[in-house]
């Protein structure tokens, strides 16, 4: 059975509301955003607003779903080349740029991160749903190393674990630290995860 209008019309809203808290979020910060600025943004009103949320929280947590299902996927971009024809260098950076192109502004985001722990340090509900978004994150790049241990790119005894926790958080320390000083150079970045992954 279709959807009638106004399951249609909730679902716009619902779309507009989170993009308009992302784009705040991005440009303000978490903490600087207001309720207000998102229902401005969007073209909404505050009833509106609170027929989906309850807080800005709640926004800044379904963003986090939204960014999630962004992902999915790129952990099997290796299957598509053969050692014989890719370099892990090369498989490397096809998967980056795979990322970068879905999550175009995953370096602001780690900073509104950072901006909503500082906020809700407190709050336990928030810390948990915190470290939840922080697990998947590892268990999708430690099924990526997998994927290159089965395409034998790197050794089979790597830890996957292991590894993906350290390339993500090379991968967001270096994101954050470009983004407060200085340029970003993928470059960097790509040699890194050959450094960890060898």
């Amino acid at each position: 059975m279709g959807k009638n209008k106004f399951q249609i019309k909730r679902e716009a809203t619902l779309k507009q509301l989170i993009e308009a808290g992302l784009a705040c979020f991005l440009e303000k910060g978490f903490a600087a955003t207001r309720i207000e600025d998102i229902v401005k943004r969007a073209g909404f009103t505050r009833g509106a607003f609170y027929f989906h949320f309850k807080t800005k929280e709640e926004v800044f947590f379904r963003i986090l779903e939204l960014r999630a299902s962004l992902r999915s996927g790129w952990t099997e971009v290796p299957r598509q080349y053969r050692v014989e024809e890719t370099t892990l260098e090369q498989v490397l950076a096809k998967c980056l740029h795979e990322l970068e192109s879905r999550m175009k502004d995953q370096r602001k985001w780690f900073m509104v991160l950072i901006d909503f722990y500082m906020q809700t340090k407190e709050d336990p509900e928030a810390r948990s749903k915190l470290r939840e978004h922080y697990r998947a994150w590892i268990v999708e790049i430690a099924e990526f190393v997998d994927v290159l241990k089965e395409g034998g790119w790197i050794s089979k005894d790597t830890d996957s674990r292991q590894v993906a926790a350290q390339m993500w958080a090379f991968a967001e320390g270096y994101s954050a630290t470009t983004f407060l000083f200085g340029e970003f150079d993928p470059d960097t970045l790509l040699s890194g995860f050959m450094k960890l992954l060898k």
